[in-house]
């Protein structure tokens, strides 16, 4: 039995660190203004000494609230399917899509690390998703070089995961076709749909 272990970022949660973003702006603009104003005598000093708290106090939330965005998974595959710590038990046969950003990939053809840091264009968050036949979607996202929820080496663990579940859906839907693509089942967009 093959076990992954990964980190990824989870997507929950956006509103809260929307809302906390905005609330720590809110302060740090109000404490700023404070000192600035305080310096010509025309404010009193107890409105710092609730603005310097308040700020940490949001500072606190946003980070508190963006580090709650990253899960851990393990990933143990059996005959039959395979089993995730965030998701539950998944069977193969169970299994009506996939959708993985191909594109995006550098192993798959997609820009490599170098072209990120030679321009100023954003590293790529990866979102992969499989979707079971009772409408339940797994869903991770994860950077490829590594992100504020996942290393690199986080991601080489999941794609082998990735690998490992696509060969297996391969052997199993597939059998008397050539593959055409690294995680063999995929088109060339990074999808994949059952068949019937």
């Amino acid at each position: 039995m093959n076990t992954y272990h990964f980190r990824f970022n989870n997507s929950r949660k956006s509103l809260t660190i929307l809302l906390w973003f905005f609330v720590t702006l809110l302060t740090v603009t109000l404490t700023v203004s404070i000192l600035v104003v305080r310096s010509n005598r025309h404010l009193p000093g107890w409105l710092l000494l609730i603005s310097l708290p308040l700020m940490i106090i949001a500072i606190y939330r946003l980070v508190v609230a963006a580090s709650q965005r990253q899960s851990e998974d393990t990933v143990t595959f059996s005959e039959e399917g395979f089993t995730s710590a965030c998701f539950g038990d998944a069977l193969y046969a169970e299994i009506r899509s996939i959708q993985v950003p191909a594109r995006q990939i550098s192993l798959l053809g997609g820009q490599q690390y170098d072209y990120y840091k030679r321009t100023e264009a954003d590293f790529p968050h990866l979102e992969f998703s499989i979707t079971m036949g009772n409408g339940k979607t797994l869903h991770w996202i994860l950077g490829e070089w590594g992100s504020f929820y996942n290393s690199k080496e986080d991601f080489s663990v999941f794609f082998n995961f990735l690998t490992a579940l696509t060969d297996q859906l391969y052997q199993l839907h597939h059998p008397n076709e050539p593959y055409n693509s690294y995680l063999k089942i995929l088109d060339d967009k990074g999808s994949w749909e059952k068949r019937g």
